[in-house]
């Protein structure tokens, strides 16, 4: 290992929040006990393996919270005035007949996440109204379970020295209340599977992982733009050249059939989005509340613009900063623009932003301010949804716009509070790509501060802007 690299520091060292926490466990770490920094490699699965269990009760947590929907039936607007709506019982009865063929019913959803949801039904008994939802339902909190517990671990893989880190992921608010609203942690799954593969300098896995999750949900394009920003900065296109074209053919393997079979179907996602006014959550919906409404032609042009907008601001993040930025950084700035701008920011957007939170290292103190507008808008959206049906009883639209518009402010807070720290130090998750640790190494390799750095990690940087 090399001299340079930075020793592991535990959390309840550096993090009043984690500090105070610790005392549940016989308090923080103390100054004269070692971790045993310098078998980093072999220290992260021990805290990977409580984290995971750890995980798996905070997914508990949301199933008690959806509890009563899961007893009584999904049934409207009740499921809104108990805030346990969720996307997977409305599923229930797809097994029947596999989506994006001809004459089956249309899913609106990417194809590995419709395929998987289709598969999961097929698994449902026969059974009355209420029973079928709740076996789906059921199935699908024992596979999210698996699918967190397996993310948390892949987290702290990612971060060798800090795996403690992965217990944002682990135990986030946001986690309890929007793990079982949708499908939508297969594809953070699969995109936290490809940024450690890029990390491992596993090129062709990691661009076949992008290519799954971006077939499970769009967002993971941001992580391989992301990526694209910080090879030129350091000189290394070619590599990306290689991700990016593993993830287009990833793409097309797993779609071409399906377009061939029943383009319709497969693409009815797609187009019922860009047809699409605004909806729950965005900034452009706050506007119609308001009495300013925008059609959906003007609404997609600007989210559109979001996109080129989140490309010239990852482009000044990844280019323009004295310490390279990681990739988990350029991917959370990039990514909160994306969402802030889009036609819909639902509730589960932020299991989207929750390994980029631990990846970079995020205090503590501000991902609890975060989570707690992701908890306020959580129940807020389900009382205005209800309130459209009982007004007096539900929440009105110029509170939910002013709960919308602080979520809104809360992730560009998280933004704000990522670009501060990404300057003037380097970030306490420090390591080196496994495999690198040999005699001799380059020292410009042991000081690399990214551990998904991958194919860049130690290169000199070639493209450098300055801003005069």
């Amino acid at each position: 290992m090399s001299p340079h690299a930075p020793e592991s520091v535990a959390p309840s060292r550096i993090d009043p929040v984690a500090a105070s926490a610790s005392e549940f466990i016989g308090g923080p770490l103390g100054r004269y006990a070692a971790p045993a920094a310098r078998r980093a490699r072999a220290l992260w699965q021990p805290a990977a393996a409580v984290l995971a269990g750890l995980a798996s009760l905070t997914v508990a947590l949301g199933l008690v919270q959806k509890g009563h929907c899961f007893t009584g039936g999904w049934s409207s607007p009740d499921q809104f005035w108990h805030a346990c709506y969720s996307d997977l019982p409305i599923s229930a009865g797809i097994g029947q007949a596999m989506p994006y063929l001809p004459g089956a019913p249309h899913l609106d959803q990417p194809v590995i996440s419709g395929l998987l949801m289709w598969l999961i039904g097929l698994l449902v008994p026969d059974g009355s109204a209420i029973a079928g939802p709740q076996w789906y339902f059921a199935l699908w909190a024992v596979l999210i379970t698996v699918v967190v517990m397996v993310l948390v671990v892949v987290t702290a893989a990612s971060v060798p020295r800090t795996p403690w880190l992965a217990g944002q992921v682990a135990l986030s608010p946001v986690l309890a209340l929007a793990a079982l609203v949708s499908v939508d942690l297969l594809g953070v799954l699969l995109a936290s599977m490809a940024l450690l593969a890029w990390g491992r300098r596993r090129i062709v896995l990691a661009g076949i992982l992008l290519g799954l999750a971006v077939s499970a949900r769009s967002y993971p394009l941001v992580l391989l733009v992301a990526i694209g920003l910080l090879a030129v900065r350091s000189g290394r296109v070619r590599a990306w050249t290689g991700l990016a074209a593993t993830t287009l053919a990833t793409c097309l393997a797993v779609t071409l059939p399906w377009l061939v079979l029943n383009s319709d179907a497969l693409l009815s996602v797609y187009r019922t989005w860009w047809r699409s006014g605004p909806s729950y959550g965005a900034l452009w919906m706050v506007s119609g509340l308001m009495g300013h409404g925008l059609p959906p032609g003007r609404v997609t042009m600007l989210v559109i613009l979001g996109w080129l907008g989140a490309l010239v601001v990852g482009a000044v993040f990844a280019l323009s900063l004295d310490r390279r930025p990681t990739v988990a950084e350029v991917s959370l700035v990039m990514l909160v623009i994306v969402v802030v701008t889009g036609k819909t920011m639902p509730v589960q957007a932020g299991l989207w932003l929750l390994p980029l939170i631990a990846l970079v290292g995020l205090r503590w103190r501000d991902h609890l301010i975060w989570a707690g507008f992701e908890v306020t808008y959580f129940v807020a959206v389900w009382l205005y949804i209800a309130g459209l049906s009982k007004p007096d009883r539900g929440l009105p639209g110029g509170g939910y716009s002013t709960l919308t518009l602080l979520r809104i402010a809360a992730w560009l807070y998280v933004l704000v509070q990522v670009w501060r720290v990404a300057g003037p130090r380097p970030p306490l998750i420090s390591a080196e790509p496994e495999g690198r640790e040999s005699e001799g190494q380059d020292s410009r390799e042991g000081d690399e501060v990214d551990p998904l750095a991958g194919p860049m990690a130690g290169a000199p940087d070639q493209v450098l802007v300055r801003f005069s």
